[in-house]
């Protein structure tokens, strides 16, 4: 099956942040994370059910040697980026830890 990836806008403007955060602490940093996190979009998008649900209908995908995490849903052929989140963050009551 062909999966279709959408991406939440909060998601997006979050991916941004952090982008420039990590550019200003080290060049290239920002493009390290940039580069991650389309790794990891293109896993999901490849293969879902590869993470486990760790709460109510959410998965969570760590990006490559970083502390950041993706959460997404699968519904039929759609695939819902949710949420970007630093793994030393709090956790989400809604999305899990």
């Amino acid at each position: 099956m062909k999966y279709t990836l959408v991406v939440k806008p909060s998601v997006t403007a979050e991916a941004s942040k952090v982008y420039a955060y990590r550019e200003q602490e080290k060049k290239g940093g920002g493009a390290r994370f940039l580069e991650a996190l389309s790794a990891c979009y293109l896993e999901i998008k490849d293969n879902p059910y590869r993470y486990s649900i760790r709460k109510g209908e959410y998965r969570h995908a760590m990006l490559h040697r970083l502390k950041y995490r993706v959460v997404y849903r699968v519904k039929g052929n759609r695939i819902y980026v949710v949420q970007l989140r630093h793994t030393s963050r709090k956790p989400s009551k809604k999305f899990g830890p």
